[in-house]
């Protein structure tokens, strides 16, 4: 929607609000009807509708100061629900569509602009007349002609639409948006507020392409019937949308009764508004309303300022809105509700890090209790390893052991004050064997953690890198691979007062 390029661009209706003559002949006339008929009226020209009607209308102008603005070529502008044929002082300046007393009628495009020749110009006394129906309006306006006046002469919708580039980067930004949540939220760690999030920024990028399309694109006048009811469609599915959300953050046991609440209110509102401006905006103020209402309740139950936080921003929306009314649903609406996201989208992401946070921990103290409970069982009945020596079969207490290293087809066991035995078996096999209290700290070496006194980083004329010293004295070699692990395994054994790691 990119700003006109000058001020001598911008159409200039005309001097104040005019009285204009209507007649509505009841037969297709041959030409131009008789305005002085008794069947005629004055009307200002706001009040005209040639919805499902056909009607003349004349109009008498001079040039006033407000033509210095204009640079030629100049051009007859005009944007309405409408079928038309347009004449300047008895020459037909051309048509938009065929206007028409039945449906037999040609629509036109919904803005349009005629070519001015200069020379038809008077000082004063100039007469516009305008044929106009518009048999095939879907629904009905309050103001189906939204403008006639002159200017110079170029595309009518860059009048129509002036932030185009601005609405072009936010439509992109949504789009973005709805394709990154709908991906995440199928992922393995996705989740149903991540899936709303992704509806959320598509149905604002439907919405405000809807809303552009008028500058967009030229369209025949019942399509602006579509147009309209679409835009109010999908800004109450956004409201709707922001209530979902809401409901089920703040009263999941009752979200369902809200949810419904809140739609059967905004639909109600929405059905009485009387025109599709306040509809549009009803569609998202109303399920920001109660969605404050629900912020506020659990507010005041759990006095937590991550609510109260939250409650402010979307009173500052809902505010923003009633300042804004009556123009709240074009560039305005897109900008707040692209903040408004962003917000949402920041505590939900600050929610979530919480919950990994928790989740980890809780993941931590299972592995902290499986341990203990591991020990407890190995200190109840200890473990028994069978081996041989000596051609003698030999069954060592695993507590027993320090160490355990792997040599070709064997492991050797080292044990506390009994020197070393020998298991028939590779070390991969005897880690499936040995309780939880055995970790493999290199591709070489398991460790009975009960056994471990410190992990230290080795002198640099021992190349580097970490060691296990057991309780005998001997250093162990930690792989850099394992280490993160290993640490974790020495911290948690550390929590349930079995060695202190350093």
């Amino acid at each position: 929607m990119s700003p006109l390029s000058s001020l001598a661009e911008v159409p200039i209706p005309f001097d104040a609000a005019p009285i204009v003559r209507v007649c509505e002949p009841m037969d297709i006339p041959e030409g131009v009807p008789d305005f002085d008929d008794p069947g005629c009226r004055d009307l200002p020209l706001y009040q005209v509708n040639p919805q499902h009607t056909y009607l003349w209308l004349r109009l008498t102008f001079d040039r006033s100061s407000h033509w210095r603005r204009l640079t030629p070529p100049y051009g007859v502008f005009v944007l309405g629900k409408a079928a038309s044929r347009v004449y300047l002082n008895g020459q037909l300046l051309g048509n938009n569509g065929t206007p028409a007393a039945d449906k037999r009628e040609v629509p036109g495009t919904m803005d349009k602009v005629f070519y001015l020749p200069e020379a038809l110009l008077k000082d004063t006394g100039n007469e516009l007349i305008l044929e106009l129906s518009g048999q095939h309006s879907l629904v009905e306006l309050g103001y189906p002609l939204h403008f006639i006046g002159f200017g110079h002469y170029h595309d009518p919708r860059l009048f129509v639409q002036q932030y185009r580039g601005v609405g072009l980067i936010l439509t992109g930004a949504f789009l973005l948006g709805a394709l990154y949540f709908l991906t995440v939220s199928f992922g393995r760690h996705g989740h149903r507020h991540q899936k709303l999030f992704g509806a959320m920024c598509l149905i604002a990028a439907l919405q405000l392409l809807a809303e552009m399309s008028r500058g967009l694109v030229p369209y025949s006048y019942p399509w602006h019937d579509v147009r309209l009811v679409t835009v109010t469609a999908l800004s109450l599915l956004f409201g709707m949308s922001i209530l979902v959300y809401s409901s089920y953050k703040t009263m999941a046991d009752h979200a369902l009764h809200w949810i419904y609440g809140g739609l059967l209110v905004t639909v109600t509102v929405i059905m009485l508004a009387p025109g599709f401006d306040s509809k549009t905006t009803a569609g998202v103020f109303f399920p920001l309303l109660v969605s404050l209402i629900q912020l506020l309740i659990v507010w005041r139950r759990q006095r937590q300022n991550a609510w109260l936080g939250w409650f402010l921003v979307q009173l500052l929306v809902a505010i923003t809105i009633v300042a804004n009314k009556g123009s709240f649903h074009e560039i305005m609406h897109f900008l707040i509700i692209a903040l408004f996201l962003v917000y949402l989208f920041v505590q939900q992401a600050k929610e979530y890090r919480l919950q990994q946070q928790q989740s980890k921990d809780d993941q931590q103290l299972i592995a902290k209790l499986e341990y203990k409970l591991a020990q407890n069982s190995q200190s109840d009945t200890p473990a028994r390893l069978e081996v041989s020596s000596a051609g003698k079969t030999l069954w060592v207490s695993v507590s027993d052991i320090l160490y355990c290293k792997a040599a070709g087809d064997y492991v050797e066991l080292h044990l506390v004050e009994q020197g070393e035995k020998l298991y028939s078996g590779s070390l991969k096999q005897l880690e499936t064997e040995l309780p939880d209290t055995f970790i493999r700290v290199h591709r070489s070496f398991l460790v009975n953690l009960e056994q471990v006194v410190t992990l230290s980083r080795k002198t640099a004329s021992e190349s580097g890198g970490y060691h296990l010293q057991l309780t005998d004295g001997q250093a162990i070699p930690v792989s850099r691979r394992l280490m993160p692990a290993v640490r974790s395994s020495l911290k948690q054994e550390s929590a349930v007062g079995l060695v202190c790691a350093q």
